[in-house]
């Protein structure tokens, strides 16, 4: 009897230590996620990649509780690995994992969200971005009537780069305006508001009437950044899009422009510049009908730029088609969709080469290759003006252009349409229509 229960414990002993190690480990290790996104009516599949030594987890529906009760006649879970979840019920879960379908090893959250359609874009658009303010892109002396040389900006602290927003209390909105503003005061004490790195402060100097009897101050300044792009997604439900697929920037100071005003125009690629190995390509583009505006610029994000279109924007090749989840896209075969001669919107094939996860969105969620021979013959791979260019994958948008490999232009990154999605619900936020 003594014997029985020496081995009985020691049986209970060892069930106990592989139950601790496993919890701890199971709770610790990154291929059991705490967090898992679904969309509904649609199958996830994740491949935990559990070592052999882990699968003795239990393969029944007993080893899974949700939320505490019975859920599975809506949620779907299917244990073995690659483990696969399915839900027709919109919400968030939480998912309880046991071991023999006894003992509690690991939790995760499920979140299940509505199922988005867009119309993709593809369209070669101008880009049009006023500051709120003028922007600082250069310092400059000023030489008096007597030719003495001043520098009242660089002695102000102004830098290049920094956004005029006031001077002497009067809201800049154009280069024309700091001229005026200027030679109309009689106090030439000049006082400036200035906003630098997301922080305001005023600053005060003299301005300096020179040799042709006009007051300046030292300084450049640009008042619009203008360019071409891609638009990637248009949203029919709210009128809004996502267009770029990255922040822009000041092309002399490398400063983020903060919207005032901005619009978006049509576009038509008259050229385009091959790019070469370590030399940059360009799509060369003019604007088509500059004074009809087809939509405003409302922000300038890390995603792209997004706002309204003032009308349905249409693509010859697509309907509506679904948003997915970041981790929905898989390596291996997908379209991207761009301008390369006039307005036509044109197909071309990609292979994805590695998707990188990201505990923190940025635009570099994907490694594309352009595999297309007619695109690579007319632009040697990604070029300037592509950005944005939208990114299809098994009839779905999974993203868009953003970035090219300066020594191997045929490669570059793409940043997932979720997290442009989510910039999309920033703007809709009184609303809550979209939730990622």
């Amino acid at each position: 009897m003594a014997v029985n229960k020496r081995k009985l414990l020691g049986i209970l002993l060892a069930i106990l230590l592989l139950f601790l190690s496993i919890s701890s480990q199971l709770s610790g290790f990154p291929w059991f996620p705490d967090k898992v996104k679904v969309i509904e009516g649609k199958e996830h599949v994740i491949d935990l990649r559990i070592p052999l030594k882990f699968q003795l987890l239990s393969r029944t529906r007993d080893s899974l509780t949700i939320n505490g009760s019975n859920l599975q006649d809506k949620i779907s879970v299917n244990l073995k690995n690659p483990l696969s979840i399915r839900s027709d019920r919109l919400g968030t879960y939480d998912l309880e994992f046991r071991l023999f379908g006894i003992i509690p090893v690991k939790k995760m959250k499920l979140e299940v969200l509505p199922e988005i359609k867009v119309i993709p874009g593809g369209h070669s658009i101008g880009v049009k971005l006023r500051p709120n303010g003028v922007i600082v892109v250069g310092i400059a002396s000023v030489v008096d009537e007597q030719g003495k040389t001043h520098y009242p900006a660089k002695n102000a602290g102004i830098q290049a780069g920094d956004t005029v927003i006031f001077i002497n209390g009067q809201k800049i909105h154009t280069a024309d305006d700091v001229t005026e503003i200027i030679n109309k005061d009689e106090d030439k004490i000049v006082e400036l508001t200035v906003k630098r790195n997301g922080k305001t402060f005023n600053t005060k100097l003299s301005a300096v009437k020179n040799n042709q009897g006009f007051y300046q101050i030292g300084l450049w300044v640009r008042d619009i950044a203008a360019g071409v792009g891609t638009l990637t997604f248009y949203d029919p439900e709210s009128g809004y899009y996502g267009a770029l697929g990255h922040i822009i920037s000041d092309s002399d100071t490398g400063r983020v422009v903060e919207v005032g005003q901005g619009e978006i125009i049509r576009a038509s690629i008259i050229n385009v510049v091959p790019a070469k190995k370590n030399v940059p390509g360009e799509k060369r583009g003019v604007f088509v009908e500059e004074e009809e505006v087809i939509g405003n610029i409302l922000v300038n994000t890390s995603f792209g730029i997004f706002g309204k279109m003032y009308r349905p924007a249409v693509n010859p090749l697509f309907g509506e088609i679904p948003v997915v989840l970041s981790s929905y896209a898989h390596e291996g075969k997908a379209q991207i969709l761009t301008v390369i001669d006039g307005e036509k919107i044109e197909k071309f094939d990609i292979e994805i080469q590695k998707i990188i996860k990201q505990e923190f969105p940025s635009t570099k969620g994907m490694i594309i290759k352009i595999t297309d021979p007619r695109l690579l013959e007319k632009t040697g791979g990604i070029v300037q003006g592509m950005s944005g260019s939208p990114i299809i994958q098994d009839g779905y948008l999974i993203g868009a252009i953003t970035h090219v490999f300066v020594n191997d232009p045929t490669r570059g990154y793409g940043v997932f349409a979720e997290w442009m999605i989510e910039e999309i619900a920033k703007l809709k936020s009184e609303r809550q229509v979209y939730k990622y």
